[in-house]
């Protein structure tokens, strides 16, 4: 089966962040690891982040980053995946003016990582770290979307949600055919 690592365009796109002062632990937002939030969830106003690399023409996209560390995705995006991943993520609302936008909180979590074939961050003091590039082995293609245990936050989708976020041009995200080391 072949898997596509989903990724936001860091270029280009508008970034979103809680309001100053208000915290992520507030909105249960520290940790993406594929723990369901929805029971405990309160709707966040998100606000356009801005830093020295934000651009004035910066785009509005389907898919933008929430400094959170999660997706941030419109309701077309919502609409589109609904039907296929409906098992597999959770649309957390959130606020941005007056529009309702959905964190993607990936609750589908597979343990398909081959950590003897997989590459891991050495340290000088011979420490292993963190995974670099995971060997992945063959998933369930029942599975649209997924992250893997021991590499997350990545999100994978399969090769029928490429094609359809592909067709439907959504902005925002890259897919890029995941290879194996």
């Amino acid at each position: 089966m072949t898997l596509y690592l989903l990724t936001l365009q860091p270029e280009g796109f508008k970034e979103l962040d809680l309001p100053e002062g208000q915290s992520y632990a507030d909105f249960n937002c520290l940790r993406w690891s594929g723990d369901s939030k929805l029971a405990d969830w309160k709707v966040a106003e998100l606000t356009w982040f801005t830093n020295e690399f934000s651009q004035s023409n910066d785009q509005d996209g389907d898919f933008l980053k929430f400094r959170g560390g999660a997706p941030v995705v419109t309701e077309k995006v919502k609409t589109l995946l609904s039907p296929f991943v409906q098992n597999y993520v959770e649309f957390l609302p959130v606020k941005i003016a007056d529009e309702t936008r959905y964190i993607l909180n990936v609750v589908c979590v597979l343990d398909i990582m081959d950590k003897s074939k997989s590459k891991f961050k050495i340290y000088s003091d011979g420490t292993i770290g963190p995974c670099q590039h995971a060997y992945l082995n063959t998933s369930d293609e029942s599975k649209p979307i997924l992250k893997v245990a021991g590499y997350l936050p990545r999100i994978f989708v399969t090769q029928t949600l490429e094609k359809l976020i592909s067709q439907e041009q959504l902005s925002g995200c890259l897919l890029r055919k995941y290879v194996n080391p």
